[in-house]
């Protein structure tokens, strides 16, 4: 990210609040979901729920499978990471389940991961942005994301598949 070290201890002050006015940046680009804002912006929007995530993925070749994270993307306080869920869940029930013998359980895993949101990396990042102290603090103090309803869809439409299968075989079996 930034190529600038974590606040040590020897910065006064304005050191401080010239690092923390600064974007975060990877590879010269604002991280993704960070365009216009300052560390300090983001710290602050942290507080009131804003999250690091990625999301998993995988795909099969017959024999071989493979699972993924997106890249790190930054939703803010009130935004919504379900439509991401969805991409990457679709994607990985499209060209996952196929590969022997991990395709399935890598597929089923991923499912799992982005119904729940994805992975937090919020205190990763924070930890290796602030040092540990500052980012434990702001992880102390943060509210939780708030509840997100496509989301949940999400995880309504996963849970009634297995159901509607079942359903699906009955009816294919009653027709014989």
């Amino acid at each position: 990210m930034n190529s600038q070290e974590p606040t040590p201890a020897a910065w006064t002050e304005q050191d401080v609040q010239d690092y923390l006015n600064r974007p975060l940046l990877d590879q010269g680009r604002p991280v993704p979901g960070t365009a216009g804002m300052t560390l300090a912006q983001i710290e602050d929007d942290i507080l009131r729920g804003g999250r690091f995530r990625v999301f998993m993925w995988n795909f099969s070749i017959i024999v071989m499978s493979f699972q993924r994270g997106s890249s790190v993307r930054y939703y803010r306080s009130g935004e919504s990471c379900g439509l991401a869920a969805w991409g990457y869940t679709l994607l990985s029930m499209l060209i996952g389940p196929w590969g022997l013998p991990w395709g399935i359980f890598f597929t089923i895993h991923t499912m799992y991961r982005n119904c729940l949101g994805g992975k937090d990396v919020t205190a990763e990042l924070l930890n290796s942005l602030l040092g540990p102290q500052r980012a434990q603090s702001v992880m102390s103090k943060a509210q939780k994301p708030q509840l997100d309803i496509v989301l949940w869809l999400l995880r309504i439409v996963i849970l009634s598949l297995p159901v509607a299968l079942a359903l699906w075989v009955s009816q294919a079996g009653s027709h014989r």
